[in-house]
């Protein structure tokens, strides 16, 4: 397909923030795709307009080109000098929209030697296919002499495109591109355009948790149909999207999950997702990343203590003192993303894996059955030592019981606890927020107990000692269905000199001039962020906001708690969450 193509559907979509013409914008789409029985490169597209080159479970190597190298090349593109260029960039906040500006108004000002290349721009045969290719050859591209090798292919890209697919080109290539459409209308705009049944969406988003590579998913959908979309399951060494739990207070637990139902401790360390297949062990972080390089005494814990060859299952992996009898803070753990000195890291920082879950058993899938099913044959397969155990549980059957398994919890140094159903319909919901799992860390009191997860989207620079570096964040939460990210609240308390320097130099990569898309906010900061840095923090109670309309309220006395560096942005506190967290004070 024509890079054009997808250029003009990019273009649609940005000039509009309702969601029903986006998915009308994408169905007709998709329906035109569906005509052309020319599916090579749906799943590309597909990646794009999830802002991404590949899905997570898939590699593409880093693109690694620079500002600087970007601007150079639009430069000699469009014979506009660099200092110019970088006026108009610093106007526009945005190299994709800097470029689009100069190439309409320079478009017959082109070198001879571009000339001779390239004898008509008004003529784009850029294919999408091709755009890749050149990509990845850019991304490999090192040692002498490759930046010049990179700025070539990058002029012969630009070349082949128009001003508008120039836009979206360099968004692409500095992974600014998006177009503020969600997964979830993606997939409703997919159901239409392929199917005409708006329901299927739901045998979609169903496979797509089960196999989070919507681009896969769209290439069988489009030339096998939706009944082969329906077979989708869970499969070895492919991550599924984990269940997640929801929020109520503490008084309507019960109702809720009815009794008995099973507590177990809610432990302070990273969520893992681990499949073995005899002798080979890949752990996926909660952001579906492979992280086994992290764990190798993990991953050789659980082959020597998982007593079957073929199994998928989840746990949490947290820091131990040397003596494996006290439990350590999420901080420590971080010192484990280190990617070298790995074995001193191993003696520095040993951790322990506590199981909690079964999703596949050998050739069986446990998806579907009850949580007792799942706990019973997960105890059946565990050796238990210091390294591996299963998460500390307990039927309850009642409120008082349930308060006090909360506080042992506490007291041993947990989060909290989280509330299980044990009912016959107990089952996996992957990638969903039901309530049979509701998580509890903090009962009602004088201050709100349970912490908020936060996508950072704007700062304020600092005064007095702060001068130079932000010294008041906004957060916002997630919006699911609509992919907005709604914005909550400001905060600068909890932040340590050094930490506000290091965020102050880590946020620079996010820095945007203008407002994204994604992003819904009333409060009108100094700079704008992509919203990708995830953090916690705790505050003294959810307030009705009139700062914050959209969602409408805000946190009192907010403080920052932590990085989460294992969450993404999908991850954060939904408006729901927010919701209940009001309603239970």
């Amino acid at each position: 397909m024509k890079f054009k193509n997808l250029a003009n559907l990019f273009s649609d979509l940005e000039s509009t923030t309702k969601r029903l013409e986006m998915i009308e914008f994408l169905s007709n789409f998709f329906e035109g795709v569906k005509k052309s029985n020319k599916f090579e490169d749906l799943d590309k597209i597909i990646y794009l307009l999830q802002g991404e080159l590949v899905s997570n479970i898939k590699k593409f190597p880093k693109i690694g080109l620079a500002e600087k190298m970007i601007i150079d090349a639009l430069s000699l593109h469009s014979g506009i000098d660099k200092k110019k260029v970088k006026e108009i960039l610093i106007k526009k906040g945005d190299i994709g929209a800097t470029a689009e500006q100069i190439l309409a108004k320079r478009r017959t000002q082109m070198s001879l030697f571009d000339f001779e290349e390239s004898p008509s721009e008004l003529e784009p045969s850029l294919e999408i296919s091709e755009l890749y290719t050149a990509l990845q050859k850019i991304a490999l591209s090192e040692g002498t002499g490759s930046q010049d090798v990179k700025l070539g292919i990058l002029r012969g890209l630009m070349r082949k495109c128009s001003p508008l697919e120039n836009k979206y080109l360099l968004r692409i290539i500095t992974s600014t591109l998006r177009v503020g459409v969600s997964t979830l209308t993606i997939i409703d705009g997919l159901a239409l355009g392929f199917t005409g049944i708006k329901d299927n969406r739901n045998i979609i988003e169903k496979a797509y948790n089960f196999h989070p590579d919507l681009g896969d998913i769209t290439k069988i959908l489009a030339e096998k149909g939706i009944t082969e979309v329906e077979k989708i399951g869970i499969t070895y060494g492919i991550p599924i999207r984990m269940m997640l739990a929801s929020r109520v207070p503490y008084g309507e637990i019960i109702e809720k999950l009815g009794t008995p139902l099973t507590a177990e401790y809610k432990l302070d360390g990273e969520r893992l997702q681990i499949h073995k297949k005899g002798q080979d062990v890949k752990l996926f972080s909660r952001r579906l990343l492979e992280i086994s390089e992290q764990f190798p005494d993990v991953c050789k814990t659980l082959i020597e203590n998982i007593q079957v060859d073929d199994v998928i299952i989840e746990g949490e992996v947290v820091a131990m003192d040397s003596f494996y009898e006290k439990m350590l803070p999420f901080q420590v753990l971080s010192k484990r993303r280190r990617k070298y000195d790995v074995e001193d890291i191993i003696k520095e920082v040993p951790v322990c894996l506590f199981l909690f879950d079964l999703l596949k058993y050998k050739s069986e899938s446990y998806i579907d059955k009850s949580f007792m099913v799942r706990r019973k044959k997960l105890e059946e397969i565990v050796s238990e030592r210091d390294e591996l155990r299963l998460v500390k549980s307990q039927l309850i059957n009642s409120t008082d019981e349930l308060l006090e398994f909360f506080n042992a919890a506490r007291t041993e140094g947990n989060e909290g606890i989280m509330a299980k159903s044990i009912k016959e319909d107990s089952i996996y919901q992957a990638g969903n927020r039901g309530f049979l799992w509701i998580k509890l860390k903090g009962l009602e009191g004088g201050k709100l107990k349970d912490s908020v997860d936060v996508v950072l989207v704007g700062a304020f620079y600092g005064k007095g000692r702060r001068t130079g570096v932000y010294g008041t964040y906004v957060g916002a939460v997630l919006d699911p269905v609509e992919g907005k990210f709604i914005a909550f609240t400001r905060f600068f308390s909890g932040l340590t000199d050094e930490l506000s320097d290091s965020l102050t130099k880590e946020m620079e990569k996010y820095k945007t001039e203008k407002k994204p898309k994604s992003v819904i906010c009333e409060d009108i900061p100094d700079v704008w962020f992509e919203p990708e840095v995830v953090i916690e923090i705790i505050g003294d109670e959810i307030t009705i906001s009139e700062k914050f309309l959209t969602l409408g309220y805000s946190m009192r006395f907010p403080v920052f708690q932590r990085m989460r560096p294992e969450k993404g942005p999908g991850d954060i506190t939904t408006v729901e969450e927010i919701r209940s967290l009001y309603d239970s004070q």
